[in-house]
């Protein structure tokens, strides 16, 4: 459980992920935490569009998936209603300054951008996007929520 919790959070698919993939996730529990948050109607979840096409590719390039739970994933992620985002031009603008600043790739910088946006925390377990946008205060990690 989440102790402390903001209204919403950005939630990148390096998170969204630990919820389908069972086999020794790390931080795992507080990837489902930020998701019975959601539930529970304590938190919004909001992720761009894109963030589905990533887990869908995580799943399918994880090592014991199967073509079932990338289906399965999808049907979840639409029953849950998370505050899905199609990016507009003014989005992506700000996801390519974001990009270029911080040396990090317009997909990454997209969930910032949006972050930014919408004025939630964003989310990760990705360690390369952390090390990458390091010093911006709307990513936190997520194994240092508690």
């Amino acid at each position: 459980m989440i102790a402390a919790h903001h209204a919403g959070y950005v939630v990148d698919a390096s998170v969204l992920a630990k919820w389908f993939l069972h086999h020794q996730e790390a931080d795992r529990d507080r990837a489902l935490a930020l998701r019975d948050l959601h539930i529970s109607g304590r938190s919004k979840i909001y992720i761009p569009a894109l963030a589905l096409l990533e887990v869908l590719n995580a799943i399918r390039f994880h090592s014991t998936a199967e073509e079932e739970d990338g289906e399965t994933a999808l049907e979840t992620l639409q029953d849950l209603n998370l505050e899905t985002n199609t990016p507009d031009v003014n989005l992506l603008r700000k996801a390519n300054a974001i990009a270029w600043a911080y040396k990090t790739t317009i997909y990454d910088a997209l969930y910032v951008a949006l972050a930014e946006q919408v004025g939630y925390p964003l989310i990760t377990a990705d360690e390369m996007m952390i090390e990458k946008l390091k010093g911006h205060s709307i990513v936190v990690p997520l194994r240092e929520l508690a």
